[in-house]
């Protein structure tokens, strides 16, 4: 059985016209299958391919350029090798980025990392409740009837958004948290000076958020319990409520901080820690 959000097969990359591609800033490893066939590419592109892949103790990466740029990724944001070998030629990671698969009994949750723009921009753009597709039964499922469907156990009230800003703790261990850029710790800065003046909103939106930022961590749930995760996710979208409420609402604010935390396992285990 799997689970899916109810927005998860209409996303769509934007491709060229995305903001903050994902062939921008990050490792890109190049699993072993990928690896063989690029080896067997002809001509210019195959000559690119072999100098353009390192090879370490952990495996074959894409060498980024000197401004963090996949080598194959054109000045109008398209991808080069998509254009000139198809979309079968992507290696794993590129095929399935942002969409991420978790294991949790014997219940397989699917879903797509908020690092994206185009997924925040789904996730945000309604302001129904959130819910999720049970693909052996085809029917919608609330967060509270997912949660009791894998036998997991939560107060309705702590499944919204209740307007509490983020806490001292939670700040001071996001302080901790390692910075996945130099705008980082400015941006961490300026939300915690201003945080006092700050009145945070609710709503349907932000309670889309602390249930999906909870979706995204349940497999994680025998290991360290409900309330530690019910708490993260809550301090967690009170964070990004407080950077709406200081700068104005933008769809930015929940991407950032899911490229900062979420893709971090040492991060988000610094802050369920607190």
């Amino acid at each position: 059985m799997s689970i899916c959000p109810d927005f998860y097969e209409r996303f769509a990359c934007r491709a060229g016209d995305c903001r903050h591609s994902c062939c921008r800033g990050w490792e890109i490893d190049v699993d072993s299958e990928s690896d063989e066939y690029y080896k067997e590419v002809s001509g210019e592109l195959g000559d690119k391919l072999r100098r353009s892949i390192t090879r370490d103790g952990e495996g074959a990466h894409f060498a980024l350029t000197g401004d963090e740029r996949c080598p194959f990724l054109r000045a109008d944001g398209l991808c080069e090798l998509i254009i000139e070998l198809g979309e079968d030629a992507l290696c794993d990671i590129c095929a399935l980025h942002p969409r991420f698969y978790e294991d949790l009994v014997d219940t397989e949750l699917c879903g797509l990392g908020l690092s994206c723009e185009a997924v925040c921009a789904l996730l945000l753009e309604s302001g129904e409740p959130l819910r999720f597709l049970d693909d052996e039964s085809g029917e919608t499922l609330s967060m509270r009837e997912l949660l009791s469907q894998l036998g997991l156990e939560a107060d309705p009230a702590s499944l919204r958004f209740d307007g509490e800003k983020p806490s001292a703790a939670y700040l001071s261990r996001m302080a901790e948290t390692e910075a996945i850029d130099e705008r980082w710790l400015g941006e961490l800065s300026a939300l915690t000076e201003a945080l006092p003046g700050l009145r945070l909103s609710t709503g349907p939106r932000y309670d889309r958020v602390l249930q999906y930022l909870l979706y995204r961590q349940l497999e994680r749930a025998a290991d360290v319990g409900m309330e530690k995760l019910l708490r993260y996710a809550r301090e967690s979208t009170a964070f990004v409520a407080a950077w709406d409420a200081a700068e104005g609402f933008e769809p930015e604010h929940l991407r950032r901080f899911s490229e900062q935390i979420e893709y971090s396992t040492e991060n988000v285990d610094i802050l369920l820690r607190m």
